[in-house]
């Protein structure tokens, strides 16, 4: 069973970790191969000004295993159960691993 919990700032030392374990990701996003805590709590601060959830990041070593696809069909569920009729997400045009997962699991690029 997967157990959804909601990302706060004091566990932020657990999102360097997974983001971490993908410094091509880093390098793509922040053109670094490691974040750190400031860039973490600017990711924090940028969410909530602009109300948006921050979706969710797989560990390196999960990668590939199918987690991906699981995780995002239980929070899917859980975003239609709350009445929301769209689920808009970003990614970088140059992450073609993350273009792939994200087109497999039925999103368009617009």
């Amino acid at each position: 069973m997967i157990h959804f919990e909601l990302n706060t700032i004091d566990k932020k030392h657990i999102e360097i970790d997974m983001m971490n374990s993908n410094p091509t990701y880093n390098l793509i996003a922040k053109g670094k191969e490691a974040i750190d805590k400031q860039d973490v709590e600017e990711e924090f601060r940028e969410s909530v000004d602009l109300e948006v959830v921050r979706l969710f990041v797989i560990h390196k070593k999960y990668q590939g295993s199918g987690l991906a696809e699981k995780i995002y069909s239980q929070f899917e569920t859980r975003i239609l159960d709350k009445g929301k009729k769209i689920i808009s997400l970003a990614v970088h045009e140059i992450n073609v691993q993350g273009i792939q997962l994200w087109s497999s699991l039925g999103f368009r690029k617009i």
